[in-house]
């Protein structure tokens, strides 16, 4: 299930899987520091990416000198990153996790034969304007 956020926060988008931070009772927070700043830097973290068939969030990595080797890995790797400039962030309301359990069945209803996409995406988005009182 997806984290439900605090609305007196900003959330980042899902894409990328990590989720690194330092916990405000982190005894060493400069060292922790140094560490994601070192891990996330392009020419430590493109080759692990590339090993792992993980696609990149940061420009550098997804465009630059570190690509040629994430394409050679990663299958359809320049279609998956064409798609990166038409993606959006997910909303930042608490009732995403529902919307998201809508999507999922409206899919899976597709993908058993017992809807046509149409029907299922329709089904999907009447329970979730319901949820929302819409």
């Amino acid at each position: 299930m997806f984290p439900v956020p605090n609305l007196d926060n900003n959330s980042a988008t899902l894409m990328g899987g990590w989720a690194l931070g330092i916990p405000s009772t982190s005894i060493h927070k400069d060292l922790a520091w140094e560490l994601i700043t070192t891990l996330l830097e392009p020419k430590i973290l493109a080759p692990y990416l590339a090993a792992h068939a993980n696609l990149p969030t940061q420009i550098p990595i997804g465009e630059g000198d570190y690509s040629q080797s994430a394409n050679d890995t990663i299958p359809y790797y320049s279609q998956l990153i064409g798609m990166i400039e038409i993606g959006y962030h997910r909303p930042n309301i608490p009732e995403y996790p529902q919307i998201a359990e809508h999507i999922k069945q409206a899919l899976d209803d597709v993908y058993h034969g017992l809807k046509e996409p149409k029907q299922a995406l329709d089904d999907a988005a009447a329970k979730s304007a319901k949820m929302l009182g819409w």
